[in-house]
């Protein structure tokens, strides 16, 4: 089964993003657990496209593909921003207090903890980011 949703980057947009997991998964027998994790990568994906691959620019568009099977289930965000591989870069030190730790990171480190892969790669003009989570 697969389906898409397309948004606008816009926050406002982000309540479209419940409606369209539970859509597209409501077929699978998913733990609390793994619906969460799933909830928090695209959440944490999605806003990162929102508020940094169209600085200053508003109505453009981000499209969020999401398939399964019994196995595992695979999302594809992509958009047409600015080029950034959130996959590339450090891990970020969260031993650290709050005040020593760099801004940002953390989001992206999340990911790559809450699902099973994560790649990046940029497509002509397009980002995209595909996360896959194990799930039996």
């Amino acid at each position: 089964m697969a389906e898409t949703l397309h948004i606008k980057n816009e926050i406002s947009q982000l309540t479209h993003l419940d409606e369209f997991l539970l859509q597209s998964t409501g077929s699978l027998d998913l733990n609390p657990g793994i619906r969460m994790n799933l909830k928090l990568a695209i959440e944490e994906a999605v806003v990162n496209v929102i508020l940094y691959a169209y600085p200053g620019e508003t109505d453009k568009d981000i499209f969020i593909h999401l398939e399964h099977s019994e196995k595992e289930v695979c999302i594809v965000i992509t958009d047409y921003g600015i080029a950034f591989d959130p996959t590339d870069g450090e891990k970020p030190d969260i031993l650290l207090p709050l005040e020593k730790r760099p801004v940002g990171g953390l989001g992206t480190f999340l990911i790559k903890q809450l699902m099973t892969k994560v790649s990046y790669c940029r497509t002509g003009n397009k980002n995209v980011l595909t996360m896959i989570k194990k799930i039996h």
